[in-house]
């Protein structure tokens, strides 16, 4: 921008928090557009009369607030939304392109996964959603999955040995049924998937997935929890993790004539 703006008067907040609103004003105003280079520190203590300190707290606010983001050796600029879109699901039987490559393509990026499978013993919590014991050996599969070298989401997922164990589909990303999708995997050992449920939280992300998908200060994840059943059993449970600044999570339901039945 060509000038900072003037701090609002009659404002008795510690002066790093109103140097922090201006500059938020800015940038939601569009005065500020996304990817411009925003004043770095030099500037606001020369321009409002402040210490190093104030001026570096003023910028925390904004990466607080989800609006800046540092590149290292660069400077500090207003962050740029490429979010991804994921729409509401349609499960299918047959082999197809992944879900999260689907949304990246859809956005004019290029999806790569990568992925890891190890085997373990299901901790209580897994064995609640697998419906098996802790102490159980599971496959654990870990996911990170990028779009033009950024990453995007990542996911942990489990699956019960006694069930896939010594099949061409124990590891899920190997053999001729790597990248196929858990339904097509599971109908290849006549594990018949018939429901997929979600349960989608908000929280802050763990130190491991701050460094694993670069998230920056401020900003939230979307936990989504998946679990794949047949008409007997779980077959497939994982945790997804999406950064707020990565997805826009769409859903789109008819609305119909249809009496819904009165319950007691």
């Amino acid at each position: 921008m060509d000038h900072l703006p003037d701090l609002l008067t009659g404002d008795d907040r510690p002066i790093y928090v109103r140097i922090g609103a201006v500059l938020q004003r800015a940038i939601e105003s569009g005065e500020m557009e996304p990817g411009e280079r925003v004043p770095g520190e030099n500037s606001l203590m020369d321009h409002y009369g402040v210490a190093r300190e104030t001026a570096r707290k003023a910028l925390d606010e904004l990466a607080k607030a989800g609006l800046i983001t540092k590149v290292r050796g660069s400077g500090t600029y207003v962050r740029e939304e490429r979010r991804l879109t994921r729409k509401p699901r349609r499960y299918r039987r047959q082999k197809q392109l992944g879900e999260f490559a689907t949304d990246a393509m859809d956005a004019g990026r290029d999806p790569n996964v990568q992925a890891s499978s190890v085997h373990v013993v299901a901790t209580s919590k897994v064995a609640e959603r697998l419906a098996i014991r802790a102490g159980d050996p599971v496959m654990k599969t870990e996911y990170l999955f990028l779009a033009d070298g950024e990453p995007i989401q990542s996911s942990i997922s489990y699956e019960p040995l006694e069930l896939t164990g010594g099949t061409e589909v124990e590891f899920p990303e190997e053999g001729r049924y790597a990248n196929a999708g858990v339904i097509p995997r599971m109908d290849a050992i006549g594990a018949h998937i018939t429901h997929v449920t979600e349960e989608v939280t908000v929280r802050p992300p763990r130190a491991a997935e701050v460094n694993a998908l670069r998230i920056e200060s401020g900003v939230h994840v979307f936990c989504i929890r998946r679990t794949f059943r047949t008409d007997q059993r779980p077959v497939e449970t994982a945790d997804i993790i999406i950064p707020g600044d990565r997805y826009s999570l769409n859903y789109e339901f008819a609305v119909t004539d249809e009496e819904i039945p009165a319950t007691t």
